[in-house]
């Protein structure tokens, strides 16, 4: 896609296929990626945490290992409530609806939960490990040229084909379960480094035809829910396909439709503002995709496309039409384009020496941490005591300041816990941790190092001293 203001070319419909007419892709891009042997820093439910891969305001998501009898391994996510959320009924009580109505959905567009249940008063679930992107990072490594139109389209209609069955799902005993998703944004549509396409997150899916709980807010992300959604009315599969809608519009034009910078603004928006007009936002889009997007977009759920499966059959009758053919290698190929190999890392920098609020680390990683060693921390990465700054009691210290290591081996293929024990404070004494200074200590060094570096850059200065030495004299003391 072009940047706004522009008209769209040829090659904005698909894929550059260079001087020849042929598009040639090195087939080790497709290839099954390698999972690096990381070492065991906990356990949860029989899973080995191999790190922590995000974290959001109610649960920490892992990276997770799991063993089978005959030797191979698998790779998952185990996702757990925070510390701090495990005594909310609410919160609890929409984690475990998640895992009640994901377990029950096999689709190969959307995230399967394997199983969820409770561990040592954790309260987990272990997901499908969809190793790749989500579509939000995806438009926004590719705007202001978005991806190929063709691939967007190819994107949207898996998605569409997930909704179309979680709507329709039926439970073991036969019965519909009625599931509307509620939460369709491009957060919770990932896509794997091989191409696949997968819809996740059924944490405030609700049963169709129910509305919004007295005395309680509509749930979600505001900008991408239905005009009947905001203003707390019942909801059913429609309202997915507003929300799948706001997110087509999105994809296509790298513009977020409803962000106002304000909740009030935003809701008013979605029940006011007419559709609008992809031609107008993007000059040169393909008049049939406006007029798909802008019926998904309309007020009146009567006046949408009746079901997720029409606003599918309508996108793949573009495809179709206009002679573009679209699989997983080639979601794969525009994808690849966009991340580096390093971005596409299983777990984020320092990613395996992180537990957040999980107690156990493993040895090496919590000496490393504690230490202060070069390259225990990557730039941007947070600090370990940040990553348990929601842990229960809120101000306290991280656990394990005086560390003792029980019954723990520091062997990935080890069944044997691991734990850490926070030795008795002294009293009087702060509880701070190995490495690291009392406050009044710190602040005093600190003004140490800027006294020296301001008195040698005077010296400096008297002396003769040239630019480059007194940078290099700065440096050392930062």
């Amino acid at each position: 896609m072009a940047p706004p203001g522009g008209d769209l070319e040829p090659d904005d419909f698909d894929f550059d296929d260079g001087d020849l007419g042929n598009t040639s892709v090195g087939m080790e891009l497709f290839a099954a990626q390698k999972v690096p042997d990381y070492p065991v820093i906990s356990r949860i439910g029989g899973y080995e945490i191999l790190g922590r891969i995000a974290r959001g305001g109610m649960a920490e998501v892992y990276l997770a290992r799991q063993r089978e009898e005959d030797g191979t391994v698998q790779h998952v996510v185990v996702k757990r409530v925070l510390s701090e959320m495990q005594n909310d009924p609410a919160m609890l009580a929409m984690f475990v609806q998640e895992g009640q109505v994901a377990v029950r959905l096999f689709h190969p567009n959307v995230c399967h939960v394997y199983e969820h249940g409770e561990d040592d008063g954790m309260t987990f679930m272990a997901l499908e490990w969809v190793y790749g992107v989500s579509l939000r990072d995806a438009i926004r490594r590719s705007s202001p040229r978005g991806l190929p139109i063709p691939v967007v389209i190819h994107i949207f209609s898996k998605v569409l084909s997930a909704l179309e069955y979680v709507h329709h799902a039926r439970g073991t005993d036969g019965r519909h379960l009625g599931i509307v998703h509620q939460d369709v944004t491009p957060h919770n549509v990932m896509m794997n480094w091989t191409g696949q396409v997968k819809l996740l997150d059924f944490g405030i899916a609700k049963k169709s035809g129910q509305g919004v709980e007295k005395g309680k807010g509509p749930q979600g992300k505001y900008e991408y829910m239905s005009p009947e959604q905001v203003r707390g009315k019942p909801v059913d599969p429609r309202s997915d396909v507003f929300a799948l809608g706001v997110c087509l519009y999105e994809a296509l034009t790298c513009t977020q439709l409803y962000a106002r910078g304000g909740i009030p603004a935003t809701m008013t928006a979605i029940v006011e503002e007419p559709p609008p007009s992809l031609e107008k936002a993007r000059p040169g889009l393909p008049t049939e995709l406006d007029r798909i997007v802008r019926k998904a977009l309309a007020k009146d759920p009567a006046a949408r496309w009746s079901s997720a499966k029409e606003m599918q059959a309508a996108l793949d009758s573009w495809l179709v039409a206009n002679h573009h053919v679209v699989n997983d290698q080639r979601v794969s190929l525009a994808l690849g384009t966009l991340f580096t190999p390093a971005e596409k890392s299983p777990l984020p920098p320092q990613g395996a020496q992180f537990t957040g609020t999980l107690a156990a680390m493993t040895s090496a990683a919590a000496e490393r941490v504690l230490a202060g060693k070069p390259g225990a921390h990557a730039e941007g990465a947070e600090s370990w005591t940040e990553s348990f700054e929601h842990s229960a009691g809120g101000s306290e210290p991280p656990p394990g300041l005086e560390i003792e290591l029980e019954g723990f081996e520091d062997d990935a293929s080890s069944s044997a816990p691991a734990t850490f024990a926070t030795a008795p404070k002294r009293d009087g004494a702060p509880n701070v941790e190995r490495g690291q200074r009392p406050r009044w200590r710190s602040a005093l060094v600190a003004l140490g190092a800027v006294l020296v570096v301001v008195l040698g850059g005077l010296e400096a200065h008297w002396l003769g001293v040239d630019a480059p030495a007194l940078a290099a004299l700065d440096a050392l003391f930062r």
